[in-house]
C-alpha cells in the first residue's frame, strides 16, 4: 500500500480545517492504515448518528438468520398498531394501498417520515415510560406519506426496525446489539448510553467556521428510547470492527460471527428499482449509489469510481462514515464531530474512499 495517497488526503481534510478526525483503513482483518488528526478527540466518544443505521439493519438480518424476523412479513406482526396505518385521500384516512413490511422499514420506503416534532411524538416521548416500542407506535399516528413500497423516502424507518428487534427478540435494542455484536466483537466503546465527559467536542460548519456546539442529540428522544436510526456513540475503532466484520464475510477479527456471508451479500443487495433511484433517491456517498437494506451501494461508476461493485456503507450527521468491501476485504470507518459537513465539500467522503483505493494500486 502506497501510504502517500492517504497522507495527502489527509493532509487536504486538514487544510479544510476540519477540527478532529480518525481514520482506520483494514484489509482482511488487519490494520494497514491508522491516523487521527487535529484536536480534542484522541480518546473520546462520538455521536454516530446515522451510522447507526446498518448496525440495526445487521441486527434485524441477524434475526432473520435466528428464524425470529421475517424481512417480508407485515410489521404490525411485531407492532400491532402498526395495523392502523393511514394514508390521506382527499383529506380523508384511508388504509394505504400496500401492507407495510419489515422491507419497506430497509429500504426506507415504508411512508414514513422524519417529523420529531410531531404532536404524536411529542406527548408520546413526554410519558414518563417512553420507551422505544411506545415511541415507534407513535409514529403511525400521523398519515404515511404515501403508501409503502410507492418511492424512497428518508426517514424513521431504521427507528421502527429498532423497536421490531426489541420486540423479536424479547429484549432491548442495546441488549440485543450488546450480546450478538458489541461483546462477540470487542467493540467496548459503542452504546446507547453514555456520559458527556466521555464525548468529543461536537461542531456546526457555517461559512468557513466551525462553531462548538451542544454535546446532544436530538434523536434520543427519551431516556429509555433506543433510536435504532441514529442514537449510537462509538469510536474509530468499534466502527472499524464492524465495517471489517461485514468485509470479511460477516466475521470478526477474531473470529466471532456477525452474520453468514450470504446474508451480508443479501444486506448489500440493491433494492431499489432504477425508476425510483433516478426519480427521487440521492445521498452523500454520491451518484454512484443506491439503496440496500439499511446502507448505499455502489450500482455504477464514474470515470473517477475507484471501489468496485457492491461497496456498501452509510454515512452520519456529525461526519461518520464506514464503508465495507467484501470483493477486497476491505473496510474505512472515519470519525469527525461536525455538523452540516456536506457544505464543507460536496462528497466529503469520494475523495477519502478514491484515496484508499489509489494507494491499495499504488
Amino acid at each position: 500500500m502506497n501510504a502517500a495517497y492517504l497522507e495527502r488526503e489527509l493532509d487536504e481534510i486538514e487544510k479544510l480545517g476540519v477540527p478532529y478526525f480518525d481514520l482506520e483503513v483494514r484489509q482482511n482483518h488487519e490494520v494497514i492504515f491508522a491516523a487521527e488528526r487535529g484536536h480534542g478527540g484522541r480518546g473520546k466518544r462520538f455521536f454516530l448518528f446515522s451510522c447507526t443505521k446498518p448496525i440495526t439493519s445487521a441486527c434485524s438480518l441477524r434475526l432473520m438468520e435466528e428464524g425470529k424476523l421475517d424481512i417480508d412479513a407485515p410489521v404490525s406482526r411485531y407492532l400491532p398498531a402498526y395495523a392502523n396505518a393511514f394514508v390521506l385521500k382527499d383529506g380523508k384516512p384511508c388504509p394505504p394501498d400496500t401492507v407495510m413490511t419489515l422491507r419497506h422499514l430497509f429500504t426506507m420506503s415504508a411512508g414514513l417520515d422524519y417529523n420529531l416534532r410531531s404532536d404524536p411524538i411529542r406527548k408520546a416521548a413526554a410519558q414518563p415510560d417512553a420507551d422505544t416500542v411506545s415511541i415507534a407506535n407513535a409514529f403511525i399516528e400521523s398519515p404515511l406519506s404515501f403508501s409503502p413500497g410507492q418511492r424512497y423516502q428518508y426517514s424513521l424507518c431504521l427507528d421502527t426496525l429498532g423497536a421490531v428487534i426489541e420486540q423479536a427478540s424479547g429484549m432491548s435494542l442495546a441488549d440485543c446489539m450488546r450480546e450478538r455484536f458489541f461483546e462477540p466483537l470487542g467493540m467496548k466503546d459503542t452504546s446507547f448510553k453514555y456520559n458527556e465527559s466521555e464525548l468529543a467536542q461536537k461542531y456546526v460548519y457555517n461559512a468557513g467556521e466551525y462553531l462548538p456546539d451542544k454535546s446532544e442529540n436530538a434523536y434520543i428522544l427519551s431516556e429509555k428510547y433506543c433510536s435504532g436510526g441514529a442514537g449510537l456513540v462509538s469510536t474509530a475503532r468499534d466502527l472499524a470492527l464492524f465495517a471489517d466484520a461485514l468485509a470479511c464475510g460477516g466475521t470478526g477479527v477474531n473470529g466471532a460471527r456477525l452474520l453468514r456471508p450470504e446474508t451480508v451479500d443479501l444486506m448489500r443487495s440493491d433494492q431499489m428499482p432504477r425508476v425510483l433511484r433516478e426519480q427521487n433517491f440521492s445521498c452523500a456517498g454520491g451518484e454512484e449509489f443506491s439503496y440496500a437494506l439499511g446502507v448505499h451501494t455502489l450500482v455504477r461508476k464514474l470515470p473517477s469510481t475507484r471501489a468496485p461493485y457492491g461497496v456498501f456503507g452509510w454515512d452520519g450527521a456529525a461526519g461518520a462514515y464506514m464503508m465495507s468491501d467484501t470483493e477486497n476485504r476491505l473496510s474505512i470507518s472515519f470519525i469527525m464531530h461536525v455538523h452540516n459537513w456536506p457544505s464543507i465539500r460536496p462528497c466529503f467522503h469520494r475523495p477519502l474512499r478514491n484515496a484508499v483505493y489509489t494507494a491499495l494500486e499504488g
